[in-house]
């Protein structure tokens, strides 16, 4: 039996992983799934590692790899959105989202920017409200703690 190696995006996991199963029940190649945020997928690529595919949750960590001769071809194969999620609680159920984005007695947790596409998308929505209702998004920015994948938020703004 042969093993292939799939480094993929943490969102793409609950996708991936019956199509994993089956691939391996009817191809009878092995697959050995290393999931997590892409951009630090990318930089372990960067620094030697070798996965035959990577499946990324963005265009730019695998662009960045053609551009760096690391991978042969990018071939977008789905669209990710952003989405929220809130606790089930009526203080946070019960108004729309945007109230509850510029309320300051509630944080937003987020994907680490540049480790984690999902993270990249928070700080896109963050200027998008800001230009919307100026002030609200670099408070709600302020607000927003990173939960997953490298280097803190605060980190992120001190180099951006």
């Amino acid at each position: 039996m042969n093993n292939m190696t799939l480094y993929a995006a943490g969102s793409l996991r609950l996708a991936f992983t019956p199509l994993l199963a089956a691939f391996e029940q009817e191809s009878g190649h092995r697959v050995e799934a290393t999931f997590g945020p892409a951009g630090l997928l990318r930089e372990r690529i960067e620094q030697g590692e070798r996965p035959q595919v990577f499946a990324s949750a963005n265009l730019e960590h695998p662009q960045r790899l053609v551009a760096l001769d690391f991978a042969q071809a990018v071939q977008p194969f789905t669209r990710n959105r952003l989405c929220a999620t809130v606790r089930n609680i009526p203080e946070l159920t019960q108004p729309d989202l945007l109230t509850l984005l510029c309320d300051p007695q509630w944080r937003v947790g987020t994907s680490t920017p540049l480790a984690d596409p999902s993270g990249d998308y928070a700080q896109q929505l963050f200027d998008r409200l800001e230009r919307l209702l100026p002030g609200q998004g670099s408070a709600l920015r302020s607000r927003a703690v990173a939960l997953v994948g490298g280097q803190t938020l605060r980190q992120y703004q001190q180099a951006g």
